[in-house]
C-alpha cells in the first residue's frame, strides 16, 4: 500500500467521529452485542502485588535511582521518572515502561509509553494512559487508552479505548495537535481528555457508561500535594481561594483537611488559613522550600534547600515535615546535594518545582 499523506487522514466529519467514538467506548465487564468486546476487555498486563516493609504514608522522594520512603531506601534500576507508593509496593515509570518494587530488585511490568501515574484518593487504584497496547492506525501508532488497575489485587478495573475504527485516523498527527491526558481519579471514576472521542470524559469505575463533561465541571482531583485550586492574593500578605468567576493568576493547593492553602509560586515555608487567608510562616531550616505532599490532614512535607529557583532546588537539600500550627519543621532522612539540573522527584512523578 502506498504511503498515505498524514494530513489527509482525518476524513470523517467531526460530529460523526465523536458519535462513533462515544458509541464505541467500552468499559471492562460491559459487553455490547453489536461489537467484539473481547479484545477491548482483555488486560494486556496486570500488576504485581507485594508486601513491603516501608510505611506508605511516610514522605517519599527519589534522587536518581535511590527512592526514599520515610527512613527506608530502595535502590531502583532503572531510575524512576515518576512513581507512586502504595501499601502493596512502588509502581514507577522509566524509559516508557511501568516497573514495580516492594523493596527488592525492580520488576518490569509492561511497556506503556506514558509519563504520568495517578492514584485514587484512597490509594487503591492506579491510573495511566496506555499508549503501547491499543489498536494501531495505518502508520503503527497505538490508540492512547485510559487504564485503571487495582493495586491490591493487580487486576485491571477499566480499559476504555475510544474506538477500534482507526481507518480514517492518523493518531500521531492528531496527538501532536491535541494530547490525550489522564487527568486523575476520584473515589468513583477516572477523568480523561481524549481527542479521538472528542472531549473530556468521566469514566465510572463500576462499569457504567462514560459521561461527557465540560472541562470547567471536572472536579478538583486530589493529588499528592492536595487539591489544585486558584488563589487570590490579599493586601497585607494573605491568600484566599479565588471566587467563582474571579480572575486569578495564582495556582496552589488546598490541604486534604480543607483548612490550609499552599501557593505554588511561593518558595518559602508559608501556609495560609483557608477560612480567613492569614499567612503562617514555618521554619523549614533553609532558605527555599518546595512542597512535596501531605502525610495526613495536618502534616505536609517538602524539600528545604540552600539554593533554588522556579526550576527547582539545587545545592544542599533536605526533606522536612511540617505540621499545621507548629513553628518548626522536622528533618526526615539525611542531607543530600543536588546538581544544577534538578533530579529530585516527589510522589506521582511530581518534580520539586514551584
Amino acid at each position: 500500500m502506498p504511503p498515505h499523506p498524514r494530513r489527509a487522514r482525518l476524513a470523517k466529519p467531526l460530529g460523526l467521529l465523536i458519535a462513533a467514538a462515544l458509541g464505541a467506548v467500552v468499559l471492562v465487564g460491559c459487553e455490547d452485542d453489536a461489537s467484539p468486546p473481547r479484545e477491548r476487555a482483555t488486560a494486556p498486563f496486570t500488576l504485581p502485588v507485594g508486601a513491603p516493609a516501608f510505611d506508605p504514608r511516610a514522605p517519599a522522594w527519589s534522587v536518581g535511582g535511590t527512592l526514599h520512603v520515610g527512613e527506608r531506601t530502595l535502590e531502583l534500576d532503572p531510575a524512576p521518572a515518576a512513581f507512586v507508593v502504595t501499601r502493596w509496593g512502588v509502581h514507577y515509570l522509566a524509559d516508557g515502561s511501568l516497573w514495580f518494587s516492594d523493596g527488592g530488585p525492580a520488576t518490569l511490568v509492561a511497556r506503556v509509553n506514558t509519563t504520568r501515574l495517578h492514584l485514587s484518593p484512597d490509594g487503591r487504584h492506579l491510573g495511566l494512559m496506555d499508549r503501547a497496547h491499543g489498536p494501531e492506525d495505518a502508520f503503527g501508532t497505538h490508540l492512547a487508552t485510559p487504564v485503571v488497575l487495582d493495586v491490591a489485587t493487580g487486576d485491571q478495573v477499566l480499559r476504555s479505548p475510544a474506538t477500534d475504527d482507526l481507518d480514517d485516523l492518523d493518531l500521531e498527527d492528531l496527538y501532536e495537535d491535541a494530547e490525550p491526558v489522564f487527568l486523575g481519579l476520584d473515589a468513583e471514576a477516572a477523568y480523561v481528555v481524549d481527542p479521538v472521542a472528542g472531549g473530556t470524559f468521566r469514566l465510572p469505575l463500576d462499569g457504567a457508561d462514560p459521561e461527557t463533561v465540560r472541562p470547567a465541571r471536572v472536579p478538583g482531583l486530589v493529588g499528592e500535594r492536595g487539591t489544585p485550586v486558584s488563589l487570590h492574593a490579599e493586601e497585607g500578605g494573605g491568600m484566599r481561594l479565588a471566587g467563582r468567576g474571579e480572575q486569578s493568576y495564582l495556582d496552589g493547593w488546598l490541604s486534604p483537611g480543607g483548612d490550609a492553602l499552599v501557593a505554588a509560586e511561593r518558595t518559602r515555608g508559608t501556609w495560609y488559613d483557608a477560612a480567613d487567608g492569614t499567612a503562617h510562616r514555618v521554619d523549614t531550616g533553609d532558605r527555599f522550600f518546595y512542597l512535596g505532599g501531605w502525610v495526613d490532614h495536618r502534616t505536609f512535607y517538602g524539600a528545604a534547600s540552600a539554593r533554588g529557583s522556579a526550576s527547582g532546588p539545587t545545592g544542599r537539600t533536605v526533606v522536612v515535615t511540617c505540621t499545621l500550627g507548629e513553628r518548626r519543621c522536622e528533618v526526615v532522612g539525611t542531607e543530600f546535594g543536588l546538581p544544577e539540573r534538578p533530579t529530585l522527584l516527589f510522589g506521582t512523578g511530581s518534580p520539586a518545582l514551584l
